[in-house]
């Protein structure tokens, strides 16, 4: 572990983020020659959840929206939801903003919900994610059973959603107080914190598994999708500021509608303590410290790593026969990020 500057989290993306915007460049792909030969660290006991750099809980998010729609229609998550969310979201991406030394809280169901995000680094968040194209300014409205705010508030930025049918256009004042209070307290209590670093982060695709070995396990080419189909905040955060990859492997033939699904791979770096709250039955994958297994409310598979300090999921979908074992992709995955890989031309 060691001290960092707030602002510098991370160097830097597939399923359908909010907004449609242009995407970023792809970064180059690795030469043949290329190796990398990452020694994980050993995880520290226990694993220990990242500090927020400011003064603000997921309990004082509840208060003052417990004041604006009334008390959680389920209990307050501190992670994003997964209402309504992309189809990469569930699992490592859920806690990206404590990541980012930020906070994410959630709460209710589809007819009642709301979410709220605060992470430090407001200036250079909206300056990346203007430059991708995925920002367009401060938004902040309510209509219909539905509030949406997205600003900076000096060195913080606050998204919000809410969801709640006695909402309306006449909420807008009063809901925007509430979320400002909440930015400004953050704002005002912006402090360094300890920032533990990993080897994954930034990492190519093709080091955590090529083209070729999903080929090799699927039975018919495949094709790697590594880019957003859209930006916005979350994609900034994830892939940015994190570090993190989606790398989403589908066969070779047809479009991101009409292709078969084999692997998709997420990560969140130095995430072993988001890893522990995970539950799934453990499986034996050589390698790796810890695995679990488990189902996503569509039929997906995922399979979980816990390699040193990072979490990795492997998640299979129905490919028209049901969701393949992503347990067979596991070795590769370990292999790669324990004892090093030569990048694929």
């Amino acid at each position: 572990m060691r001290l960092r500057p707030l602002l510098v989290l991370g160097t830097a993306a597939l399923i359908v983020l909010s907004g449609c915007a242009p995407e970023p460049d792809p970064e180059p792909t690795p030469t043949a020659s290329a190796t990398v030969t990452p020694t994980p660290t050993p995880t520290p006991e226990p694993a220990v959840e990242p500090e927020a750099a400011f003064d603000v809980t997921c309990d004082d998010v509840a208060a003052e929206l417990s004041g604006l729609v009334g008390e959680p229609a389920t209990p307050v998550d501190p992670a994003l939801s997964l209402v309504s969310g992309p189809g990469w979201l569930p699992g490592p991406a859920q806690y990206m903003f404590q990541r980012a030394a930020g906070i994410a809280c959630s709460t209710g169901d589809s007819s009642r919900n709301w979410e709220v995000s605060i992470v430090p680094g407001a200036d250079s968040i909206v300056a990346g994610a203007t430059e991708r194209g995925g920002y367009w300014g401060e938004v902040g409205w309510c209509d219909a059973g539905t509030c949406i705010f997205e600003f900076p508030d000096g060195g913080v930025f606050l998204s919000a959603s809410i969801r709640d049918t006695a909402l309306g256009a006449g909420d807008t004042d009063r809901v925007a107080e509430a979320l400002r209070r909440l930015s400004t307290t953050a704002a005002a209590s912006i402090r360094e914190v300890t920032y533990v670093d990993s080897d994954i982060v930034g990492m190519p695709c093709e080091y955590f598994i090529t083209k070729e070995a999903v080929r090799d396990i699927a039975g018919e080419d495949v094709s790697l999708s590594t880019r957003f189909d859209g930006w916005g905040i979350p994609a900034e955060i994830y892939e940015v500021v994190n570090g993190s990859r989606i790398c989403y492997f589908m066969s070779a033939e047809g479009n991101m509608e009409t292709a078969r699904s084999y692997l998709m791979v997420t990560s969140l770096p130095a995430g072993a303590w988001a890893f522990e709250k995970q539950v799934g039955t453990a499986v034996d994958i050589e390698g790796a410290d810890a695995a679990l297994a488990s189902e996503g409310q569509h039929g997906q598979r995922y399979l979980d790593l816990r390699i040193g300090l990072d979490w990795i999921r492997l998640m299979t979908y129905d490919n028209g026969s049901g969701a393949a074992d992503p347990t067979a992709y596991a070795p590769t995955v370990v292999r790669n990020l324990t004892k090093g890989v030569t990048a694929p031309e």
